[in-house]
């Protein structure tokens, strides 16, 4: 899903809204944003497009709408409901490309997906399974199937920007402070960013 604009907005919130912050030792700092403020992120964020990283299937796709976002141990769920457009598949008969038209699809699911951050990569992984697919034009179900199947129990990487650093200027020197993420973590109601500061100085000129 394009998740990587979706979390983009999550992390532009993390530095433009008052959170809760709390130092856990000398090298690292908790950030706590609520699912509510998440949620709130969302709905201004759709519709989201979807890249199609499928040779089969033509077309565009977009996430139109996501409720009932819960959060569990690293883990989420919700139901998504998807719209494609211009859709089309393509079909290899003795070695030629037939297209088949589809046109529009709306289709709803529900996901239920596993996290984990890698921090040597800087990437959020998440890996969705997908129950309960209903299509609102049955004669295209099998289509949505298809679709769905290019999420399904799949593992999406989803490379995270660096956080803007601080930089201060203290009469005699420049202070900058770089936020490296260590961590991210799903909690009950919350999502947790640990954040490690690297503090140097510059005199200035």
């Amino acid at each position: 899903m394009k998740s990587k604009i979706l979390f983009a907005s999550l992390l532009l919130l993390l530095l433009t809204t008052t959170l809760s912050f709390a130092t856990t030792n000398r090298q690292s700092i908790s950030m706590i944003l609520p699912t509510s403020i998440i949620k709130e992120a969302i709905a201004k964020s759709l519709p989201l497009d979807v890249p199609i990283h499928s040779k089969t299937l033509l077309g565009s796709i977009a996430i139109d709408e996501i409720k009932n976002l819960q959060f569990k141990e690293n883990k989420l769920s919700a139901h998504i409901t998807l719209t494609g457009h211009k859709l089309n598949i393509v079909t290899a008969i003795a070695g030629h490309n037939l297209r088949m038209k589809i046109g529009s699809l709306t289709m709803g699911f529900q996901c239920d997906a596993t996290t984990r951050f890698d921090r040597a990569s800087q990437t959020l992984f998440i890996k969705p399974v997908i129950t309960n697919l209903q299509s609102t034009d049955e004669s295209k179900t099998s289509i949505a199937s298809t679709i769905a199947l290019l999420f399904n129990d799949q593992e999406f990487p989803l490379q995270i920007k660096k956080l803007q650093p601080i930089v201060t200027d203290t009469g005699k020197k420049i202070l900058n402070i770089s936020m490296n993420i260590t961590g991210i973590n799903l909690r009950p109601d919350s999502l947790l960013l640990s954040i490690s500061p690297i503090i140097k100085t510059t005199p200035k000129k």
